[in-house]
């Protein structure tokens, strides 16, 4: 008899496609540095294309929220995130504080045990709601307790993992201190249906840092880590069929 042709089926734990979710923009400038005025839209724009390159040269395909200045409101990304069919979503921004002393690296998830500091960052970061229609701003307030559950259960072991294997990227590089693995309750976070992250990279409401987030060879070498993080993750996944064997 004629001897059929094998089909491989497809791989069902694989990551093809990121979402790139730039944090602000347009009338949103987010954080501003106290130097040099720097505006976190700005820097993160030209961190997230970095980050996007690198991706892409690695055979991973992105999908980039906003790659201008133009403001997306918070619902409308959850929505393009949810509706992209991708495997990852990555949310890049430059963070602040009152205190000046303040600095490092830091990659958060999905989860309900925040600190004080996540839920100060939890109100800035989402606090772009208010520049929304009022439809969005509703919505906002309302989160389904199903999907939540469904949410934390399904994507936040792998988006634990996957902060993990970015920040660990970050202290090896010794680019900048490592604040290590923070857990929040960012929107975009809660309302995305995929593993999750958002990323702070650096402070810059720090004078030092400031100065670094200006740097494009900082900002290339910042990228290169996150970037290695995540193939990290990528290969682990993928070898862990979904990390069901860890």
């Amino acid at each position: 008899a004629r001897k059929l042709p094998v089909i491989e089926a497809e791989k069902a734990f694989t990551v093809r496609t990121i979402i790139l979710d730039t944090g602000h923009g347009g009338k949103d400038a987010g954080a501003i540095g106290r130097v040099k005025g720097t505006k976190e839209k700005d820097t993160a724009l030209i961190l997230s294309k970095k980050i996007k390159n690198l991706l892409e040269n690695a055979g991973i395909r992105v999908v980039m929220i906003r790659d201008n200045d133009t403001f997306v409101a918070l619902p409308k990304r959850s929505d393009i995130a949810n509706d992209s069919g991708a495997d990852i979503f990555m949310s890049i921004h430059i963070n602040a504080s009152f205190s000046k002393l303040a600095r490092g690296f830091e990659c958060y998830y999905l989860s309900t045990a925040t600190d004080d500091n996540a839920r100060a960052l939890e109100a800035f970061e989402d606090s772009s709601l208010k520049l929304s229609d009022n439809a969005d701003v509703e919505h906002s307030r309302r989160l389904d307790k199903t999907l939540w559950d469904m949410t934390l259960t399904e994507n936040r072991k792998e988006s634990g993992e996957l902060a993990g294997f970015i920040c660990q990227s970050v202290d090896e590089s010794q680019l900048i201190k490592n604040n290590g693995v923070k857990a929040a309750r960012f929107y975009v976070l809660k309302h995305t249906h995929i593993p999750s992250v958002l990323v702070e990279s650096g402070y810059i409401s720090n004078r030092i840092e400031e100065m670094k987030l200006r740097d494009q060879n900082f900002l290339d070498k910042m990228a290169e880590a996150v970037v290695r993080g995540v193939l990290r993750y990528k290969k682990r996944y993928e070898a862990t069929e979904g990390f069901t064997n860890v």
